[in-house]
């Protein structure tokens, strides 16, 4: 158990190669916790723990380090810049009480930063900005702020500033020494006493000015930004001070009925599954049994550990406010809230895997291993959303991009032992119904087994997903098999007859009946989801396509040329804004059409154009496009081959 005051977990961010991880590591050097900083680029860093991330110098999973500043426990968790892996960054938001946003002196606001930025705002979480690579040629630090303050946030606030810019004796000069008046205004305004003694001609305190921005940072009123070079180590030490400073510390409640989230799944050769937790209230010891509100069963500990550097060590206890690992839960899952729910933030989707591949073993006798495989690495990202069809003896991932499948392609060599192919990814459509239509099944024989349903399916609103009523009573119907239907009934829509998930409806069961002697468990199931794709059928189904909402700043001198591009690719777009010489321009575009925008962009116009993308929702597909095809395993509209099969009489090795 820590010593520490305090608690601070804190989340460093950035686009990919702005330097975070190289800004840990030199954090964990000034701190004592290693004799000296890990190097990226000599595969030495401490958070880059997996073989692939210390091959190719990028960061692949998010990395829960702990070490004393100040006598604070900072838990930092040092999170993949890469858009491939931002589900790791979803999953850190929610364990996080702070974050430092980390920005090139040089590149300024990324692709990725823009996202980020939005998830921190929406989730309020209290953030420090530290621009990076002020020694570095062509850095421009007072730039970058005006763009955070015209793009960000008008409460973007620098602290100090550096002599010698863009060159390796970059030096800080400290805000604090004789602050600014533009410095002490503006903190002056978020403190009503402050401001007051300020308008009478006082000059407040340094002290009571960092008191100021300290209290105004922890309700995100003002967002200071620090300067430095994480590879020089030069300004870490003052960021390190400011997040003790400025960033609020975790609730230490440890008496209440216990809450923890779990945000993270690794698997260790001797122990199985370990669950990386935040605890927010109460305290979680070995032999513990904690409700998982989630999954909705008793869970059982058998040990709790601590995050030391880059390995584990066991603990007696993890208390509230901390962040610790927890072994002998076999089936929890990344999301899972044990104990209370009511102390967790909600997830905050920050992105949605919109590629799907099939994977395939080079050694056909190793399609079970790849199989299982997969499965585990999908437990411990389930945006990998494995699929497994053992009819056609395929296997499916959906993915972010294709960055991430050269990742599992190494992962499932260097860990599992196993060579696998992808083929090329293809975009992930959904389909939606046309019209309102009835789907009814009378799974009645043969004996035992009754099951009679009749469903209403209608067109739902946009990004509603599957609304789901029952007009039945518990008469006809009895309750514990309509919330049998009721928890399944996202399942029965997996697949529609145009192949993919459906979504957008509502469906609400209008009739039925069991019997009280020939109903069983399942049989509700089995007639649900052959009822659904009858109705489907009825309706007929529109195809709706992934949308990315796009923003392109370039040379005015090539906007014919991009607006033209984006028209080809059936993209819209807003009027441009112009500005010295530059055009922004924002719209939405197909991601069916714009999968290798970026590469086309930076020929189009030379390398000058900044782009961004962010996930825009789906819409309907024009005719003649999309692309429909097959179910996937034994379709339930072939009713009598798939009650055989759900009755267990056709497996794969009596199809094969």
């Amino acid at each position: 158990m820590s010593t520490a005051h305090t608690i601070r977990n804190i989340g460093i961010l950035a686009h990919v190669d702005a330097g975070k991880t190289t800004l840990t590591e030199h954090m964990l050097y000034l701190s004592g916790s290693t004799r000296a900083a890990g190097s990226v680029d000599k595969g030495t860093s401490l958070s880059d723990v997996l073989d692939v991330e210390k091959k190719r110098g990028i960061s692949v999973r998010s990395a829960a380090l702990s070490f004393t500043w100040r006598d604070a426990q900072i838990n930092l968790i040092d999170t993949p810049g890469h858009v491939d892996f931002s589900a790791e960054v979803e999953r850190a938001l929610r364990v996080l009480d702070g974050a430092v946003l980390v920005l090139s002196a040089v590149e300024g606001i990324q692709a990725q930063s823009e996202p980020i930025w939005s998830a921190l705002e929406a989730i309020n979480i209290p953030t420090l900005f530290f621009i990076n690579k002020v020694d570095r040629m062509g850095a421009d630090w007072a730039a970058v702020v005006a763009a955070l303050q015209n793009e960000f946030s008008t409460d973007v606030l620098p602290v100090d500033s550096v002599q010698n810019e863009g060159d390796n004796g970059a030096v800080l000069v400290d805000g604090w020494a004789d602050p600014a008046p533009a410095l002490v205004e503006r903190i002056a305004e978020v403190d009503d006493a402050l401001l007051e003694a300020y308008l009478e001609g006082q000059t407040p305190s340094v002290e009571a000015l960092r008191a100021a921005l300290a209290a105004a940072t922890r309700r995100r009123g003002l967002f200071p930004v620090l300067l430095g070079s994480a590879k020089n180590a030069l300004g870490t030490d003052r960021l390190l001070d400011a997040i003790v400073d400025y960033l609020p510390p975790a609730g230490r409640d440890r008496e209440g009925p216990e809450s923890a989230v779990v945000f993270r799944i690794d698997h260790d050769e001797k122990v199985g599954r370990i669950a990386g937790v935040r605890v927010f209230r109460g305290c979680l010891k070995p032999r513990d049994s904690v409700w998982n509100a989630t999954a909705e069963r008793e869970e059982k500990i058998t040990q709790v550990k601590r995050s030391l550097l880059n390995k584990l060590e066991d603990a007696p206890r993890v208390e509230a406010g901390d962040i610790g690992f927890l072994c002998g839960l076999p089936e929890v899952k990344i999301g899972d809230v044990l104990g209370d729910p009511e102390p967790v933030p909600e997830t905050y989707a920050l992105s949605e895997p919109l590629l799907s591949v099939q994977v395939n073993a080079r050694d056909e006798a190793q399609h079970a291993a790849l199989a299982a495989a997969l499965q585990q690495l999908a437990s411990e990202d389930p945006h990998l959303d494995f699929r497994w069809y053992p009819e056609e003896r395929e296997l499916h991932l959906r993915i972010m991009g294709v960055i991430q499948t050269e990742i599992v392609t190494e992962v499932l060599r260097t860990r599992f032992d196993i060579e696998a192919d992808f083929s090329a990814p293809t975009v992930v459509y959904k389909e939606t119904p046309a019209g309102s239509g009835h789907g009814a099944e009378s799974y009645t024989m043969p004996k035992p087994c009754w099951a009679i349903v009749r469903y209403l399916i209608e067109p739902g609103a946009p990004g509603s997903g599957i609304v789901y009523a029952s007009e039945v009573s518990v008469d006809e119907i009895k309750l514990k098999y309509q919330r049998e239907i009721e928890g399944h009934i996202g399942q029965a829509f997996g697949q529609g007859i145009k192949g993919w998930e459906v979504t957008d409806l509502k469906v609400t069961l209008v009739d039925g009946s069991d019997h009280v002697l020939h109903s069983r468990p399942g049989n509700f199931i089995l007639a649900t989801n052959i009822a659904v794709l009858k109705g489907l059928q009825e309706t007929e189904t529109i195809l709706l396509e992934p949308m990315l909402a796009y923003r392109i700043a370039a040379p005015v001198e090539h906007v014919g040329k991009v607006t033209s591009d984006i028209i080809e690719m059936r993209g819209t777009f807003e009027p441009a804004e112009l500005s010295d010489g530059h055009f922004v321009l924002c719209g939405r575009l197909p991601l069916a059409t714009s999968m290798d925008y970026a590469i086309r962009l930076g020929a189009l116009t030379a390398g000058r154009a900044k782009l961004s993308l962010r996930f825009d929702g789906y819409d309907p597909c024009p005719p003649g496009e999309g692309v429909v095809r097959p179910y996937k395993g034994i379709c339930p509209l072939d009713r009598a081959k798939y009650i055989l099969k759900m009755r267990g009489a056709i497996t794969e090795a009596t199809r094969s």
